[in-house]
């Protein structure tokens, strides 16, 4: 197996694996405390971004509602092909404005847009944290 094959191989697989833990967060029932995982973890989604052979985040564009996203949810894994549907997260920073720069990303916010994507083009996979779809952040006064 070529290093390129293998490093597809590896991306599947993480892909696979990161949407397994997902159904299992999802569909997880308890008879005594409901969906537990979901309200432990506050969300079904393992939000990631994926970066491409050049460096770069791989962006993509919802067009209808006009926004440009680098980070994705799994939605499922075709491992024959190593191609793998995502769906879009919307960003958003502390003033509720779009963004795409880490460091201002306060939520995420689902959206019911989906992609294929081609495996080959993408070198590794970056998680960030569940609670970035809580929506939920403190800002401490100064003084």
């Amino acid at each position: 197996m070529n290093n390129e094959n293998k490093r597809n191989h590896f991306l599947c697989e993480a892909l696979y694996d990161i949407k397994a833990l997902q159904d299992v967060i999802k569909d997880y029932h308890s008879k005594y405390f409901g969906q537990l995982l979901v309200k432990i973890v506050g969300s079904d989604t393992i939000p990631f971004f994926l970066i491409t052979q050049n460096g770069t985040h791989l962006r993509l564009m919802d067009t209808v509602k006009q926004f440009e996203t680098e980070f994705f949810r799994i939605e499922a894994i075709d491992k024959e092909l190593c191609r793998g549907t995502v769906s879009l997260l919307r960003a958003y920073d502390y003033e509720g404005h779009d963004t795409n720069l880490i460091a201002e990303v306060v939520r995420l916010e689902r959206t019911s847009t989906v992609k294929s994507i081609e495996l080959s083009g993408i070198s590794a996979i970056q998680l960030l944290k569940p609670d970035m779809l809580k929506g939920k952040f403190i800002i401490e006064p100064k003084w």
